[in-house]
């Protein structure tokens, strides 16, 4: 009676099957966790855009390899055209911003002599002949280039002077970016048709507080200071 075997099919059979549970509409039972905040869901989902390249099969690197090359083309592509066209949304970020924006309207609207420093320069290779072959002349032509020389070197100085001034008074001095000064001074020593990024304006179009009683103002600072 005790050991009685129970036929086959008789233990699915035996089973109790539990009742159905009717829930309240609307209800949501427990799940036993959390939800998860959305934040935890998105980070989740973030996977690097960089695999290791360690693990990368050689198919893989090439094609990476070309991937950000076009990408590194495409974004030099979209800076050069920016620096031709004057689309400061484009442009590296040593030439953004409406301060650098000003510096450089009044240097190529000034036109400096100092452009005319680097054909200058290309002078000193044929020179260097005479003067090996005409000592006594060339020395002399040697000389007058360097006096040149000096005088563009104060002319690019005072230029890129008298912009730093002028963005300070009409920006003011603590929205001067760092290294403007040198940044105009070597945009003057380069010809209109060599500087990138390219001229906006004409010869004698200043911009706006650069006018002439401005520019008179700060050149009487320069003279009493001087």
């Amino acid at each position: 009676m005790f050991f009685k075997k129970s036929k086959p099919g008789t233990e699915e059979s035996s089973a109790e099957v539990a009742p159905e549970i009717k829930l309240p509409k609307g209800h949501t039972p427990a799940k036993g966790a959390p939800t998860p905040r959305r934040k935890e869901v998105e980070a989740r989902r973030r996977r690097p855009i960089v695999s290791n390249r360690a693990t990368m099969t050689p198919e893989e690197k090439k094609a990476f390899k070309a991937e950000e090359r076009a990408r590194s083309n495409e974004l030099y592509a979209k800076e050069q055209e920016a620096m031709r066209t004057g689309d400061e949304r484009n442009m590296p970020p040593q030439h953004k911003g409406k301060v650098r924006r000003f510096g450089r309207d009044f240097v190529d609207a000034s036109a400096p002599f100092a452009a005319f420093f680097m054909p200058t320069a290309i002078l000193l290779i044929p020179l260097l002949v005479v003067n090996s072959r005409y000592p006594q002349i060339g020395r002399w032509i040697v000389i007058a280039l360097y006096a040149v020389f000096i005088l563009m070197l104060l002319n690019g100085f005072f230029v890129a002077w008298r912009a730093k001034k002028l963005a300070e008074r009409h920006f003011g001095a603590n929205q001067i970016p760092r290294g403007f000064l040198a940044q105009m001074m070597g945009r003057s020593f380069y010809l209109r048709r060599w500087r990138l990024p390219s001229p906006q304006v004409k010869r004698g179009e200043f911009p706006e507080g650069a006018a002439r009683e401005q520019r008179l103002a700060v050149l009487k600072f320069w003279q009493k200071n001087s």
